[in-house]
């Protein structure tokens, strides 16, 4: 059963075309783009506007072409004969990817007991499984006046805690390019993580092994096969690029669930010791857990019940308190090798998605632990006791 896309836009925006040169490598058929686009045989120039419908047609058959996918497109696709409402709600949570395009020219008209049309309807369920909503905004549109209902949705897609799942483009290119790249990312991202997810639920001979071993022999086991998955993913001399920013990080184990206090131990005072050392150019952290790891057991790790921030993603956790630059990923129920290199993997790409704000949470954590560094004289200005006769 082939995969299933939706196709859900509430824009009918004229678009500039754009340098098709730029799909040669990655449209499907594009040599016969412009007539597709009923160009008229003309040569296509980037300032050649195409309507909104063909923009959406076109992205229909590249999804369908070049991927197999089933394609649901509510404006050209037959309903089992419900109502547009129920219709598009049930393709929503159906559908394994969630394409959403939004543009300035929405035309939408709401009447004033509720301002979300059937299509924000749909966005609204959608944000439940955020993996696999992506919306593509034309440049300038999330500015655009809109009711306050409307409004809040809008701000849980642009906000840092959701996950940035929106792109903002100028053309229809810049829009083809954008969800042709995403697309590619999720499906590689689904294969490999079926693939990894699978192999590392079975119990193999390095889980046995693991099982069998002292708790800290256990742990430098553990340290050696992370240590050597981190470097293999890109984080090689304690740095993990993100984006263009190289972001410090110290990797830790645990042999056990984060309950168990004897376990606990290998990983209890990694904010201590970090504000007591002398190298103050390492904020980030990374702790793999061979057990479980709660949200309660996180925020009371980061020392700071109620500041802290705990964000859950199918592979684990990232926590922070804002206010101290404190940042920390989680990986619980790492069983195996496998089983580490799929929820690393899966980390790093949901922090580079958000790799600005990491940084600047790291950089904030940098200056106040140079600050603890620094040396605190006294207000007298020298020590009391008898003076020397």
């Amino acid at each position: 059963m082939p995969a299933r896309v939706m196709l859900s836009s509430v824009t009918k925006d004229d678009l500039p075309l754009g340098d098709v040169r730029q799909l040669n490598d990655c449209w499907y058929q594009s040599a016969s783009l412009p007539e597709r686009l009923r160009l008229n045989g003309k040569l296509p120039k980037p300032e050649t506007r195409i309507s909104f419908t063909d923009t959406r047609s076109e992205l229909q058959h590249h999804l369908e072409g070049k991927y197999g996918f089933e394609v649901f497109n509510f404006q050209n696709t037959p309903t089992d004969g419900g109502t547009p409402e129920t219709e598009t709600l049930r393709e929503t949570h159906r559908s394994h990817i969630v394409i959403g395009l939004f543009g300035a020219q929405s035309g939408w008209k709401v009447p004033d007991q509720d301002p979300l049309t059937p299509t924000f309807r749909e966005w609204r369920v959608a944000l439940e499984s955020p993996l696999k909503f992506k919306i593509f905004a034309l440049k300038g549109s999330f500015s655009a006046s809109m009711p306050p209902l409307l409004n809040v949705l809008i701000q849980d897609i642009t906000d840092f805690k959701k996950g940035q799942i929106y792109q903002e483009f100028e053309d229809a290119v810049g829009l083809f390019t954008s969800v042709d790249r995403n697309v590619w990312d999720y499906v590689n991202k689904a294969v490999v993580s079926y693939a990894q997810d699978y192999a590392a639920r079975q119990p193999n001979f390095e889980t046995e092994k693991w099982l069998l071993l002292p708790y800290r022999t256990r742990v430098q086991e553990m340290m050696t096969a992370l240590e050597r998955t981190a470097e293999w993913l890109g984080a090689k001399n304690s740095l993990l690029m993100l984006g263009s920013a190289a972001q410090p990080v110290q990797l830790h184990c645990l042999p056990d669930s984060f309950s168990i206090p004897e376990s606990k131990k290998f990983a209890a005072y990694i904010f201590d010791d970090e504000i007591n050392s002398s190298d103050t150019d390492e904020p980030g952290k990374l702790v793999a857990s061979f057990g479980a790891v709660t949200e309660l057991q996180i925020r009371r790790h980061l020392g700071n019940f109620e500041a802290a921030e705990v964000y859950s993603a199918p592979w684990g956790f990232y926590a922070t308190v804002a206010a101290s630059g404190m940042q920390c990923v989680y990986l619980p129920r790492c069983i195996n090798s496998l089983g580490r290199q799929s929820k690393l993997s899966l980390a790093i790409s949901w922090l580079g998605e958000r790799a600005q704000d990491i940084t600047n949470l790291a950089k904030r954590r940098s200056q106040i632990l140079r600050l603890n560094a620094l040396p605190v004289a006294s207000p007298g200005g020298r020590k009391s006791g008898r003076s020397k006769k």
